[in-house]
């Protein structure tokens, strides 16, 4: 997506993310080893019928575009390193010259195999400064709702076993930093901290642990936010197939008033019980606040791929449970399922309103479906989050899968993705960074058949996101349909029909969004290809904006080196 700037933009404000990875990269990262470097050129020419958007009156133009882009990457026994920068200059018939970056990098080390590892990501690029203001699906329109935006994250993380394994640490601290060339959007930074220590593998009679974590984020305009959770468990086997044991911690909130679980702590002690290996009880007595709590849960796996488990009681003087299960019939099926409520999950509740209770706790759920064969491959899942504005950058739901031709492979931890392939993903919409933290709760679904000679592609993804902050934020939502057919017509040439459509949702405002688009695609030679593109879009909004439609005609060149 382009940006707004006539002129080129600071390189060192752009890409000072970049800079801070590759200065943290430890020498080892560097030495000889086997670097790959790609780079390419883009070239398109397009037509509109509308380059500023206008609900009347708009104006057509002619667009030339210019893209050179190059990506390094390295794989090694240490971890791995990928850097991926664009550039994109827009030259309009009427003079007008638009010039935007693009960055993204990652980086994935272990200075020291087994002790310490380094993760980071750094990410220049553009966002809708507003989802109610006309939406420029390409980014060559000339409408001032586009705002570059920045994210960093760096996450060092120690693992260290002591005493022949009896004892095992690990600590890890990441910092994040957002922020967007906008008054509206500002800036965003957290840092969480994770702590932890437990028993070795093989304990005889005696079992511990302990953790704790502290999220803090700072955006601007709001007022500070910090979450912290302890627990600690200490366990004796008092027969070979009877445990008792006494678990106990606290969560508590800081700076979002409408969140629950302001200093709740519970302490609770049980026993647990394992006549056979697929089958145990587990029961609790404690209490929870300034009440008592009780529980009785059972897990049952009658074989390696399936397992179930459960939990009722009573907890904050009201009910609570927890369900889950688990599974994996074959290496290309996977489904996994949980719900609970008013349980200690690494969850904080959500507006009592909302869930009847008088202090922490809230249900919650979590899917996540993927099954593949060689023609077809399903994903499917839900999650609900606590997130603070400095995590609102890129957030994706990725399927293990990729999509190579009109064949699905696995996708393998710590190797490349195979060449010409694509990643099964589904991209959720939302892509503005609010100054406040927010409860998410997303689903995210894509299905992928292949027909033989074509194959069709569908994705649906939902969000919908509560403010916690103290300041007025109120609810958004927003949801997006894809589909797409893709055929090829020769060993080169192939085409492709595709629509979507999205609907975004925030008190009174609200927006309607859909295109229908056509292109067909030719590899000229194994460094050249081109394509030609057509599309009809419209977008319909109850604001002072109007509604917009247009069309466009684009033919692009593409080139490797």
């Amino acid at each position: 997506m382009a940006g707004m700037a006539s002129t080129l933009p600071s390189n060192n404000a752009l890409l000072r993310p970049s800079w801070i990875l590759l200065w943290v990269l430890p020498v080892t990262a560097f030495a000889a080893s086997d670097w790959k470097v790609t780079s390419g050129l883009s070239l398109s020419e397009r037509y509109t019928d509308n380059v500023s958007l206008a609900a009347n009156g708009g104006q057509s133009a002619f667009i030339t575009q210019v893209a050179p882009r190059i990506g390094i990457s390295r794989q090694g026994k240490r971890g791995s390193v990928n850097i991926a920068y664009s550039l994109s200059d827009l030259l309009y018939d009427s003079g007008q010259n638009n010039l935007s970056q693009d960055l993204n990098a990652t980086m994935q080390v272990e200075p020291v195999a087994g002790v310490f590892k380094l993760n980071g990501n750094a990410r220049v690029g553009q966002q809708y400064a507003s989802q109610f203001a006309p939406v420029s699906l390409d980014a060559y329109h000339t409408v001032a709702n586009r705002v570059e935006t920045r994210s960093v994250s760096l996450t060092p993380s120690l693992h260290n076993e002591l005493f022949e394994r009896s004892l095992i640490t690990d600590a890890s601290l990441g910092l994040n930093y957002a922020s967007a060339g906008s008054n509206t959007l500002g800036n965003s930074t957290s840092n969480t901290l994770k702590l932890s220590l437990r028993n070795g593998p093989r304990p005889e009679r005696f079992t511990y642990g302990a953790n704790y974590s502290r999220n803090s984020g700072n955006s601007s305009g709001v007022s500070a936010s910090t979450f912290e959770s302890e627990s600690y468990n200490i366990g004796y086997a008092i027969y070979s197939r009877t445990r008792v044991f006494l678990n106990g911690g606290r969560n508590s909130t800081q700076g979002v008033a409408s969140l629950q679980g302001l200093g709740s702590s519970y302490t609770t002690v049980g026993a647990n019980w394992t006549p056979v290996n697929y089958f145990s009880l587990t029961g609790t007595a404690g209490q929870s606040g300034n009440s008592t709590s009780y529980s009785l849960s059972g897990n049952w796996s009658p074989s390696r791929k399936l397992n179930l488990a459960a939990t009722a009681g009573k907890r904050n003087n009201a009910s609570s449970y927890n369900l889950s299960g688990l599974w994996t019939p074959s290496a290309l099926t996977s489904l996994s399922a949980s719900a609970q409520k008013n349980f200690d999950g690494g969850t904080f509740g959500v507006d009592t309103t909302n869930n009847g209770l008088s202090s922490y706790g809230s249900t919650s759920y979590a899917l996540k479906l993927n099954h593949r064969i060689r023609r077809a491959a399903v994903g499917l899942s839900y999650t609900e989050s606590v997130v603070d504005a400095s995590q609102q950058l890129n957030q994706t739901t990725s399927f293990p899968y990729y999509l190579c031709g009109t064949e699905f492979k696995p996708v393998v931890p710590g190797e490349a993705m195979p060449s010409g392939c694509l990643p099964v993903t589904v991209t959720v919409p939302f892509t503005q960074i609010l100054n406040q933290t927010t409860y998410n709760k997303t689903w995210a679904g894509t299905l992928n058949y292949s027909l033989g000679r074509s194959a069709l592609a569908f994705s649906l993804s939902q969000s919908k996101r509560q403010s916690l902050s103290t300041t007025a934020g109120g609810e958004d939502q927003q949801m997006s349909v894809a589909a797409s057919w893709s055929m090829p017509l020769s060993g080169r040439t192939s085409t492709t029909l595709g629509t979507n459509w999205s609907t975004a949702e925030a008190a009174t405002q609200q927006s309607d969004t859909w295109s229908l688009n056509w292109s067909l695609a030719r590899q000229i030679s194994p460094h050249v290809s081109s394509s030609v593109t057509a599309r009809h879009s419209e977008q319909k909004t109850n604001g002072t904006t109007g509604n917009v439609k247009e069309n466009s005609v684009s033919a692009q060149l593409g080139m490797t080196f």
